[in-house]
């Protein structure tokens, strides 16, 4: 048996025939040709289904695995829209070139020719090309003119070739695994989608709606965060440089209902809910990045001042800026922090009306004065204008109700009523545009009180006593807070009347009608007037006391108000009583004046001598003091020579020697050697080493002061002589006259005893 492989006419697994008489005709051959044709048609397309297969197979997988990486990767990291937007993007643009890249390889081997599907089966089945291309192509060697072959070999070698295709299994070369699995991943890409809605329907519906309609809903959370304050723009509006407190809540404070959903406010935007967190988690702490207008950015944790609210406090600032949050899982902003000006009292206008006064007109008061203060039951209006137009204006007053704000324009509020008492008001203004209020301003009004007259009277020149033929110098001084109408004096003298034989007190009064005039327009609030009040024309009895009452009236709106002084009482005694403790008031300032006087004599061995420089000041201060004194020896001594001339005490010469000896030398010796004597002694004092000249000066001058004190010693004893011999004779005359009344008094009783008649 000879080998097959070395005999090319003959078939594998044949035995050798006769070619010659088996040979094909040209028209099988055609046919054999269309058959192969028809065959290589076949496996073309199941080519190209199979690389359409693979195609939306690894689109499938492709997409799915990008996905569920997406979906993943939001979960996780909580993507915002914009990265999500990025993300998606990029994932598109890769699926998309690496999809083209094998739809270039696969589109080319779908259109692969005859013989080069020939050459590519030949990889998988050597030999198999060969005879693919022994049939198409060696019939056209038949009809060649000319050709160097045979066509009996021809014939033969195609139609060897295509008993051998014929024999041949063509869904052998199909590769059943790799569809299977391309199937299975088509199966896998698509159902993995529908596992994960099936499974977890919630958040396969939120990662449909976050990454293919663009919505802004978020994954279920445990924290989240409420800013407190913001305003319907979700804008934190702030006072222009002032300190902003901004409080966050985590326990979803502003959470509110809007159909099957939560709406979370406070947010700067608001945040929608499928549905509401049962227990929101605390955060450990909540972080703050604020950006400022020149992109400057400030980092802080917020303050944790109970388990649900966090406090932050932003510095002042002229300027606006914006600031986020995170904390826990939840984050929130920007949110813009506007800064505005508040609304502020611009100006206070008030205008009063009096009670009393004329007409129906009322005046206008500068609000900005120190004191505000009216009368009572005077009509006030208050008009209130703001900085910026105004929503609402709040008025408080304290104590009371307040009157009710009537609006005049967007700036301006207006209320009136009627004062009872003393107000303390607090205005508070609301900006229109803005919503932030004034800081409050205060306005006080105080009741004007129209007090009575302050009324006071004093008897100058007398003192408690005074004889019954005294003239008493009274002195009214009235003040008023609106103006005097009118002055006076009250006379109380009180008397004993013997009723029953029993003494009993009566008290006599009188009016003592003092002159005053007042301009209406221009009324007087103080008045000074003193009347002299003498006793002589009617003596009261000795022992009556007097009391004086100064009244004063004035014109006060509501009616005629009187003032009352204190009462100035006095005791009305005899002449030689008060005469007597004159005398020894006379008597002790004589005492100090003798004290004055050692003390004076003591300086001399000192300016005898050569006296040192704190010797000398030690004397000038001796003689300052000793000076003071005598002014006020001579001050109190002249009082008594004032009280005893009203008084009507002494006669006219004993007033001219106790004025001419007496007072007069005291505030002579005062105002001239006196004070000449301290110039010396205060140039010795300040000189380094004073002249004898000086020394001798100084020592002649008190020298001659002393002396004048001893010659006005000498006349207040010849005084005090004086007084006591007329004290004796008018005592001589006293006893002389009650021995008078004493005999006049027997002989009428023994006169009464004659005549009497007996029973």
């Amino acid at each position: 048996m000879n080998d097959d492989r070395n005999d090319p006419f003959e078939a594998p697994g044949t035995s050798t025939v006769s070619i010659l008489d088996d040979l094909p005709t040209l028209e099988s051959l055609r046919d054999d040709q269309h058959a192969l044709r028809a065959d290589l048609a076949r496996l073309r397309r199941r080519l190209r289904l199979q690389l359409v297969l693979e195609f939306v197979a690894e689109a499938v997988l492709a997409t799915a695995a990008a996905g569920a990486l997406l979906v993943l990767l939001d979960w996780r990291l909580r993507l915002s829209l914009p990265v999500r937007l990025v993300l998606a993007s990029l994932s598109v643009v890769a699926i998309v070139g690496w999809l083209a890249t094998r739809v270039v390889s696969r589109w080319r081997s779908s259109r692969l020719d005859e013989l080069s599907l020939a050459v590519t089966l030949d990889r998988f089945r050597p030999g198999l090309g060969q005879q693919v291309a022994d049939v198409l192509q060696l019939p056209g060697l038949i009809d060649e003119p000319g050709a160097a072959v045979s066509p009996a070999m021809v014939r033969l070698a195609v139609r060897q070739a295509a008993d051998a295709l014929a024999k041949s299994d063509w869904r052998s070369l199909w590769n059943r695994k790799r569809t299977a699995l391309h199937a299975a991943a088509l199966v896998l890409g698509g159902a993995a989608p529908l596992a994960f809605a099936a499974a977890a329907p919630e958040a396969a519906r939120l990662s449909f709606a976050r990454w293919l309609t663009g919505s802004s809903e978020r994954w279920p959370q445990q924290t989240y965060l409420t800013v407190m304050g913001l305003d319907p723009r979700g804008r934190l509006l702030a006072p222009r440089d002032e300190r902003v407190v901004m409080e966050v809540r985590t326990d979803l404070p502003l959470i509110e209902p809007i159909g099957d959903r939560w709406t979370v406010g406070g947010r700067g935007e608001p945040l929608m809910l499928r549905r509401k967190p049962e227990r929101p988690a605390k955060p450990r702490e909540v972080d703050l990045r604020e950006r400022t207008a020149k992109n400057a950015i400030r980092s802080g944790a917020m303050v944790e001042i109970d388990p649900v609210r966090f406090r932050y406090e932003f510095p002042p600032s002229s300027t606006s800026s914006s600031f986020e949050l995170t904390g826990g899982d939840d984050w929130l902003g920007p949110i813009l922090i506007d800064r505005v000006d508040r609304p502020a009292l611009a100006e206070t206008r008030l205008r009063v009306k009096e009670p009393g006064a004329a007409g129906s007109d009322f005046r206008t008061i500068d609000a900005g004065g120190r004191h505000l203060l009216f009368l009572p039951d005077t009509e006030i209006e208050l008009t209130l204008v703001g900085s910026q137009p105004l929503s609402t204006a709040e008025l408080k007053i304290h104590p009371g109700a307040a009157p009710e704000l009537k609006r005049i324009d967007d700036h301006g509020f207006i209320a009136s009523w009627t004062l009872r008492e003393a107000v303390t008001m607090e205005i508070i203004l609301t900006s229109a545009a803005t919503g932030l209020t004034s800081k409050t301003s205060f306005l006080s009004i105080g009741l004007l009180r129209d007090r009575e007259p302050r009324v006071t009277l004093r008897a100058s020149g007398v003192g408690s006593h005074v004889t019954p033929i005294a003239t008493i110098p009274l002195t009214i001084a009235a003040t008023d807070d609106f103006g005097l109408a009118a002055l006076r004096i009250q006379a109380d003298r009180s008397v004993l009347v013997e009723e029953k034989d029993k003494p009993e007190q009566k008290i006599e009064r009188s009016t003592i009608k003092l002159p005053f005039e007042s301009d209406p327009s221009q009324p007087t609030l103080d008045h000074q007037i003193r009347h002299d009040l003498g006793l002589q024309s009617d003596p009261p009895k000795v022992g009556a006391i007097l009391r004086f009452t100064g009244e004063a009236d004035d014109r006060c709106a509501q009616g005629v108000q009187t003032g009352r002084s204190s009462v100035l009482a006095l005791q009305v005694v005899s002449a030689d009583e008060l005469f007597y403790e004159i005398l020894i008031r006379q008597r002790v300032e004589r005492t100090k004046f003798l004290n004055v006087l050692e003390t004076t004599e003591k300086n001399a061995p000192t300016l005898d001598g050569t006296p040192t420089a704190e010797e000398v000041v030690q004397v000038m201060r001796t003689e300052q003091s000793g000076a003071r004194q005598l002014e006020q020896i001579a001050g109190r001594v002249a009082d008594t020579l004032q009280e005893m001339k009203l008084n009507q005490i002494g006669s006219p010469k004993s007033h001219r020697l106790l004025q001419e000896g007496v007072v007069d030398p005291i505030r002579a010796l005062t105002t001239g050697p006196m004070t000449e004597l301290r110039g010396m002694l205060q140039t010795l004092a300040g000189a380094a080493s004073a002249p004898a000249a000086s020394r001798d000066a100084a020592r002649r001058l008190h020298g001659e002061v002393v002396t004048k004190m001893k010659i006005i010693l000498e006349q207040m004893s010849q005084w005090e002589s004086f007084v006591d011999v007329v004290n004796q004779v008018a005592e001589v005359i006293k006893m002389q006259q009650k021995v008078l009344q004493e005999t006049e008094k027997a002989r009428e009783t023994r006169t009464q005893e004659v005549f009497d008649d007996k029973p």
